[in-house]
């Protein structure tokens, strides 16, 4: 596969060094550039990368990683949406799974996305699908986190950074946000599997 990124990239260098009526190379074609751009946009529009096979001669690369491109998950490197995710089947289990836990453990689940970190974390900053008030203290809660599919197992992985973030809050390192403008702390991680 080529990645679309890398292309787009080779074709707005070569735009912004020539001005837009030069001619620009893509491995195995030579056009205007924006005769490139605009083939390029209809035959990958909405996807991430494309064949190979239908640029002669093109050599073989990785899947792009970068913000936005599906890691193959739904989300990108950085664990957030990746782009033209139309069908978002996980919300629906992130739904069910916080639904779930409230009613099994009979507490309120507030779903706001609230950012929290500690100073040197793996990732900048975390946000849980759910936190739930958790009694240790003035504003302290509970990260809850849905994992459905494969996701708990790609969590699970050595070098996973949402992984190593919550085993530092389950170890001891609370976690400092907002919510509604108060001051909360995160000091629990719960991850939840839902099938």
């Amino acid at each position: 596969m080529v990645s679309l990124r890398r292309m787009w990239d080779d074709v707005a260098e070569a735009g912004l060094k020539a001005g837009k009526d030069a001619e620009v190379r893509l491995p195995g074609v030579t056009r205007k550039v924006d005769d490139a751009l605009e083939e390029m946009k209809t035959k990958v529009r909405g996807n991430d990368h494309f064949d190979a096979s239908d640029a002669p001669n093109a050599p073989s690369s990785p899947s792009p990683t970068g913000r936005g491109v599906d890691r193959g998950d739904g989300r990108d490197h950085l664990g957030h949406y990746a782009n033209g995710q139309d069908n978002k089947p996980w919300l629906d289990k992130e739904k069910l799974g916080l639904q779930r836990y409230g009613e099994d453990n009979d507490v309120d689940v507030i779903t706001d996305q609230v950012v929290v970190d500690y100073g040197g974390s793996p990732q900048n900053g975390r946000k849980y699908d759910g936190l739930v008030q958790n009694g240790e203290g003035p504003n302290t809660y509970d990260g809850i986190e849905i994992k459905s599919g494969n996701a708990l197992e790609k969590y699970a992985q050595p070098g996973n950074t949402q992984y190593q973030f919550d085993n530092a809050v389950n170890a001891g390192t609370p976690a400092a946000g907002k919510l509604n403008g108060n001051d909360i702390l995160v000091t629990r991680v719960i991850v939840r599997e839902e099938a």
